[in-house]
């Protein structure tokens, strides 16, 4: 009977002791106002510089590698523009020119893995820049397929 009444007691005590401290979790989520989570200022400026960045699609680009067997990649990218320019189309069309000339003379091994990769979208970055002149401030490569 001593046995049951202890264990009953303890069982008592830890409910209310678990109670009392979700009580106090409770009361102080509540207690604390919802503040946006700290953003250091850098991430900040960059997200408004992106937000009124201008985007233009290109078309998808498909061809060949310089492979002895054949190996096709498709590229899907997009140009962004601080400003867009009049003749937005036609240095589109002089990009996705000069991207498809470049990827023709790449090989598998060369793209191969994310450090491939990253070498890629930097030649394809500096390629643009020198192509539009400094009005295309990046190239974002939305898509990569290669078979």
């Amino acid at each position: 009977m001593t046995f049951t009444l202890i264990v009953g007691v303890l069982t008592l005590v830890a409910a209310a002791v678990g109670f009392l401290g979700g009580q106090q979790i409770l009361s102080g989520m509540q207690a604390t106002p919802e503040a946006a989570p700290a953003q250091h200022a850098g991430y900040l400026g960059e997200r408004q510089r992106m937000e009124s960045a201008k985007l233009r699609p290109l078309a998808p680009i498909v061809t060949n590698l310089a492979e002895a067997t054949p190996v096709w990649i498709r590229i899907e990218a997009a140009l962004v523009f601080d400003e867009i320019p009049k003749d937005a189309d036609e240095l589109a069309a002089r990009i996705s020119e000069d991207i498809l000339g470049y990827l023709r003379t790449l090989s598998m091994k060369q793209i191969e893995g994310a450090t491939g990769f990253q070498y890629l979208s930097e030649d394809l970055n500096e390629r643009v820049r020198a192509r539009s002149d400094g009005v295309v401030r990046e190239l974002i490569i939305q898509g990569l397929i290669v078979e």
